[in-house]
Parts: structure tokens; sequence; C-alpha cells
């Protein structure tokens, strides 16, 4: 019996013994494992915290601490050849792209609000959240990484679901630099590339398809957004489905970076489709900072809801590249039951290149991609504008004579969706614009050469140049009718207009220079003296000058007015004496 006893625990004692055993082996097994497990993780981590240190030498490592912080102009102590490197830059970009890399991503900015807005509040659980689109196309990789960054660091988390980062076919991938964004960024930005560029438009749909909010917002890639920018945009089309809003668009400097104000406007397209601003109309100016309507969209930045924007079919499939899409958009949203609003309290930095660079969208060549912008505007004029479209044409001839492409599916939008005739939008959005562009212009004051009366083989001439300047140069031998350019008109809205261009005065109107026509008066204010033939610039009787010939050096300047001064004293190939006589009566 004892034996029988002795030999059951025996057995219990090898069983627990192997047990203790087999739990030693396996702690020991499974720690070998966790350390192992340890050393892959560390290693991966230094290997993620190695390239990220890489990849910040090659896209940050350039930054100057506080350089344009606050908004403030990025100025410093520059060497000759750094002052030569911004140039180049300058010159290659339309932006000075070297003072940009040395901007952090993350430079600070003053918030630009009216302090009324400062006391709104938006509960964001009311609010929709949002999908950014942005679209690029060769940009300048420091310009893009302070838009993205300003988006994560001044967007209420709840609020951005996603940023669409649309490549409309780049003419290079830089994969370094993807594999940045994904570090830097992490699933905030989806990150797409279409491999053959598609314009503008057509990316931003592609963009919108694949958006999972409720509410889409456009932006540019060369932004930087500020405080308080998105609760303000968004929250008028919680009210309103069919709305769609806008910033207002402030200006980042293109040499220093500097960030200035912009002011709320009303914009709206003159007769040869250019974009034009309009003052607000007094009841919107006392209701400031409220939203007001903003009969057409300054371009690319904008809020509208999903949905809505699938239902307006998005841009004509027909645009190509870039050009007249802000038209198109804004006219089929209030003609087919939308409205547009410009929010004051949200504010949106946009990077605007040098005046006088002449940038290309694509590689074809200049008159390839001016021949598709212009048929873009045709298109939108044929579609949209009814019987308006002949003032057009007789202010934009070149449109007719450019192909249109089918319209049949712009049409049967327009059917389906019910949309207003473009007379409505005159009526109800646009009686201040007929005042300063009305259908039927009373007649020009003058036009043909502008003739220098003491150095009369010399006109007035705006063959391109370098610096924007126009020239004196040989008189055509036709001065009525003379080349194109030097056939100027002296219009009923007061400007010396050459074909698009129009004769403007800058620094404290000392310099006289070309630039596109504006219509706002201003620096493109002149008038012409037809008894002691001066052509004087400005509207304040107290800060007129007058148009002086430098002979010498076949320039152009302005003075104190001085009848007594030949080098003041101008012809006309034409003057409309019976006008003419009348110039001082809007004054």
């Amino acid at each position: 019996m004892c034996l029988e006893i002795w030999r059951h625990k025996k057995r219990v004692l090898l069983l627990l013994l192997l047990m203790a055993t087999g739990s030693i082996f396996y702690y020991l097994y499974t720690l070998k494992l966790e350390r192992e497990r340890d050393a892959n993780v560390s290693s991966t981590t230094s290997r993620l915290e190695r390239e990220v240190s890489e990849l910040q030498a090659v896209f940050e490592s350039k930054v100057i601490p506080n350089l344009g912080a606050l908004g403030r102009p990025a100025r410093g102590n520059w060497t000759s050849e750094e002052m030569e490197a911004m140039e180049k830059s300058q010159l290659e970009t339309g932006y000075n792209a070297w003072l940009s890399k040395r901007i952090s991503p993350e430079r600070t900015l003053y918030d630009m609000r009216h302090r009324s807005c400062k006391k709104l509040e938006y509960p964001l659980e009311k609010l929709p959240s949002v999908s950014v689109v942005i679209t690029y196309h060769n940009e300048e990789p420091s310009v893009l990484l302070r838009t993205l960054s300003s988006l994560r660091s001044r967007t209420p988390f709840l609020l951005l679901r996603e940023i669409i980062l649309m490549d409309d076919g780049s003419s290079s991938v830089d994969e370094k630099f993807n594999n940045f964004l994904q570090i830097k960024f992490l699933n905030m930005v989806k990150h797409r590339r279409i491999t053959t560029q598609v314009g503008l438009m057509q990316a931003r749909v592609a963009g919108a398809q694949l958006a999972l909010a409720d509410v889409l917002v456009f932006l540019d890639s060369h932004v930087e957004v500020t405080h308080g920018w998105l609760e303000p945009l968004i929250a008028p089309i919680l009210k309103n489905n069919r709305t769609c809003t806008t910033p207002i668009i402030d200006t980042i400097d293109y040499e220093n970076f500097a960030y200035r104000r912009g002011k709320p406007s009303r914009g709206f397209f003159n007769w040869e489709m250019n974009y034009i601003q309009l003052p607000l109309l007094k009841k919107e100016a006392v209701a400031m900072p409220a939203p007001h309507q903003n009969p057409i969209m300054n371009g690319g930045l904008f809020a509208i809801g999903r949905q809505w924007f699938a239902k307006l079919g998005g841009y004509d499939k027909g645009l190509k590249l870039w050009g007249a899409e802000q038209i198109e958009l804004s006219l089929k949203l209030w003609l087919c039951g939308g409205e547009i609003l410009e929010v004051p309290c949200s504010r949106v930095g946009h990077l605007y290149r040098d005046g006088n660079f002449k940038i290309r969208y694509t590689d074809k060549d200049k008159n390839a991609e001016k021949k598709l912008i212009s048929r873009n505007y045709r298109r939108v004029a044929e579609v949209w504008l009814d019987e308006f479209k002949d003032k057009v044409f007789a202010n934009a001839p070149h449109l007719t004579v450019i192909p249109v492409g089918n319209l049949a599916e712009q049409r049967e939008l327009k059917k389906r969706l019910h949309c207003k005739p473009f007379k409505w939008f005159l009526n109800n959005l646009a009686w201040d614009f007929l005042n300063l562009y009305p259908v039927l212009d009373p007649e020009d004051y003058a036009s043909g050469v502008i003739q220098s009366t003491s150095s009369p083989k010399l006109c007035l001439d705006r063959s391109e140049s370098p610096n924007g300047r126009p020239k004196l140069a040989n008189c055509s031998s036709d001065r009525v009718f003379p080349k194109p350019e030097q056939h100027w008109i002296l219009t009923n809205r007061r400007e010396l207009r050459s074909g698009f261009m129009c004769l403007e005065v800058r620094n404290s109107g000392q310099d006289v220079y070309f630039y596109q026509c504006h219509g706002q008066r201003g620096n493109q204010y002149w008038s012409f003296d037809s008894k002691l033939h001066l052509i004087i610039s400005g509207q304040d009787k107290g800060a007129r000058r007058c148009l002086e010939a430098q002979a010498e050096t076949n320039g152009l300047t302005t003075g104190d007015c001085d009848p007594q001064k030949p080098k003041q004293h101008w012809k006309f190939g034409h003057q409309n004496n019976q006008r003419l006589q009348q110039i001082w009566d809007r004054d």
C-alpha cells in the first residue's frame, strides 16, 4: 500500500517537474521573441526617424527661424550672391522661391479678422465636415508645404475630414517629397497623381469625386489660411445647401511674403469677359462683416455642398486647362437656383505672382494655350449669356473665330435645371455694373495714334517690353488706323486702352506702365484737354499729373501739368470734339 502511494507521488512530482521545466523554456522562448520584436521595432523606429531627418534636411533645412513670422515681410541682411539667387528664382517662378524655402512651413500669422468676427461662436458638432481639394502643377514644394501646414494648424480637427491633393500631371515626380508629405501629414492628406495634365477644372472634378465629406472646399496650392477661416465659410451652407461661399482673399507679397489684407468686394466681368471687382452696395457696407452676395467668385477659393456641385455638373467638361471657370460656375449657380456669398469673417491669403511674369500652364506653345483659353470664354458666352453674347463678341471679336466644340450637354443641363436667363442676372445683381458698363456704350473720346507734338515723328507704342513700360517709336503712316501696337482709345470709361492693355501710373504717379485694364479707374484714369493738348492722369484735381515725352530716351514719364512745356503736348489720330467738350462734365 505504502509502495503504491510512493509511486503515485513520484509520478505527480515528475509531472510537476516537467510542467515547471516546460514553463521555464516557454518563458525563455517568449522573452527571446519579445527582445527580437523590440529590436525590430527599435530598428524600424530608428529607420523612420532617420528617414524623417533626411527628408527634413532636404525640404526644411534652409528654414530661418522667425523669418516672416506673423505675416511680416521676410527681410534679412542678404549677400549679393543671395540677392542674385532671389532675382533668378523670381524670374523662373514669378515669386521669390529662394526666400520661400527659408520661411517656415509653420509660420505664424496675425489674426486678421474683424473684431466682430472673433465674438461669433459656431457649435462644431453642428457644422458639416469638409474635404479640402487642392490641385497643383509643378508647384514649388516650400509653398505647397506652407499651404498644407496652415490648414492643419488653423482648422478644427473635427471639421477637417481630409485634404485631397491632386497632382495635375507635373512634369516630374519627386518621390522624396511624396514620402515627406505622407510622413509629415500622416493620413490627413490623400495624394493622387494624374499622369497627363488635364487642367485645373477637370483635376478639381477628379478630386471632388474622391471626397467623402458633405462639403467641398476648393483651394489653390499657394495659399495660407488664417485663424477661424473655416467655420464662418461653411455655416451659410448649413442654412441653405445651394449656397456657395467665398472668403476674403488677402494678398501674400511675391517678393517678401508679407501678408496684406484684402478688401470685401463684389466680383463681376466686363463685356470683354475680364474679371473685375465692384464695391459693396451701401446696405452691404453698413452690415459688414455679415456675408453679402457675390455675383462672380474670384477664381479658385470657395466652399460648396458636394451633392449640389455634382448636380450642377461640376465644371463644364469642355473647358480646357484654365480660364473662365469661375464665370461659368458662378453663372450656373445663380441662374440655376443657387447663390454665392462672400464671407468677410473668413480670410485666406493668396500668393500672387509678379504681374510681369508670363506664366505657362502647359507645355503647349503660347498660341495654342491662348486658343484654349479663348475657347473657354466663348463656350461660356454661347451657353449662358443668351442675346448678350453679341455684346461680348463685339468687344472681343477674336472669340468668334475660335471653334467652340459641342455644347449639347451644357444646354441640356441648363434646360434640366430650369435655369433663368442672363437678363435675370443683370436685373437682380448688376444695376451698378450697368452704370459703369452699359449695354449701349457712349462714343469714345479719341482714338488712333498718340503723337508727341514736340517730337512729331514719335508715337506712343506698347510693343512688348520685359518691364511693362510703354515707349515712343516711329509713328505709323496711318494715324487714324495705325498698327495695333500704336492704336490707342481714350474710352468713355476714361481709360487709355490698346487691346486688352491700359496705360497706368505707379509710384505716386511718377512712372508710366501698361497693364491689363482693370476697369476701376484709379491709376488707369485719364483725361485729355483738347485745347491745351494735355493728357492728364488722375481723378483727384489736387493730384493730377500730365504725360510727358522723353524723346532722348524714347521713354515716358509724368510731371506737374504745365501747358508751357512742349514735352507735355500730344495729339490723337482722331478726336471726337463733340464728346471732348463734355469730358469734364463727369468730374
